[in-house]
């Protein structure tokens, strides 16, 4: 009955439903899953999205993966998901130390292990990005940024840069999730603009007299929003998180999910995924030391 009022629920095209629901970091987590999707049914949300990562650290990567193909929500590539359908030694993000490396491989090892071929060939056909012109503007969804699926857009990440990536999509409002934290972020404002004094512009000025004044250039304004993670959170807490966002008005809404936690961590322990991953799900906190700060891969 579940299932069947779920698949009605995503029926609806992302251009003409009102509520879209951002889903991303499922991790092998189907408790975590389930509940959220119980949830989704609950709010009324018209579409569902979600950015990927839909594999790791959790006991069921291909259960995770056969129930949004089953109901048909269209995926977008994370990093776990590109690692494993590419045959790589990790996922592609960077570790404090070699300890926190080793653990993360082990996770990565146990996965590659633990996923069917169909699950990764299905993993290698998503795409990196999707867009969609709504009635609020242009929203882009990605994994981790439009720039790569292991980077990481923390709230605590630069406005400019907030903004150039935004503004390098082309669109109004940025979804994203790889950080497994929520968030909502509006950028706006204006940059003031002057020549500097360098070799070029004395050049330019003993050629054709003096460069324009400083003038201010107004930002279109951006929004940012992280969904956090269905099945791994690291905000703070234990509850699964999504967002919902009203393709009308622009506004977000972010959202906790509690689910059964030691359901899941039974699963890894009889599956024997590495035994740090589910002492994170218990205490709610991040356990492998990774650098997230901002890169560029251009």
């Amino acid at each position: 009955m579940i299932e069947r009022a779920t698949e009605q629920m995503f029926s609806t095209s992302v251009e003409q439903g009102r509520r879209l629901g951002i889903i991303s970091c499922i991790h092998g987590n189907l408790e975590a899953l389930e509940s959220v999707l119980t949830d989704l049914r609950r709010r009324a949300v018209d579409h569902l999205l979600c950015l990927g990562d839909l594999v790791g650290y959790g006991p069921f990567p291909d259960e995770v993966t056969a129930r949004i193909r089953a109901l048909g929500i269209p995926a977008l590539l994370g990093c776990w998901d590109e690692g494993i359908a590419e045959e790589n030694e990790n996922c592609g993000c960077t570790f404090v130390s070699q300890e926190e490396g080793q653990l993360g491989e082990m996770a990565f090892l146990w996965t590659t292990l633990h996923v069917s071929e169909d699950t990764k060939s299905y993993l290698g056909t998503l795409p990196m990005t999707a867009a969609f012109d709504l009635p609020c503007g242009r929203l882009v969804a990605v994994h981790g940024s439009p720039a790569s699926t292991s980077e990481y857009l923390m709230e605590s990440t630069h406005e400019l840069v907030l903004f150039e990536r935004a503004a390098s999509a082309g669109c109004d409002i940025l979804v994203c999730g790889h950080t497994h934290v929520p968030y909502v972020k509006q950028v706006a404002g204006t940059l003031e603009v002057r020549a500097e004094t360098t070799v070029k512009d004395r050049i330019y000025r003993a050629r054709f007299g003096a460069p324009e004044a400083a003038r201010p250039v107004t930002l279109a304004p951006k929004t940012i929003v992280n969904a956090g993670s269905v099945g791994e959170p690291r905000h703070g807490g234990r509850a699964a998180t999504y967002a919902i966002v009203d393709t009308h008005s622009g506004d977000v809404e972010l959202c906790e999910v509690e689910y059964d936690v030691e359901k899941t961590v039974h699963a890894m322990r009889a599956r024997e995924v590495p035994a740090k991953f589910a002492e994170r799900l218990l205490r709610g906190e991040e356990l492998t030391g990774k650098r997230k700060e901002v890169f560029c891969v251009c």
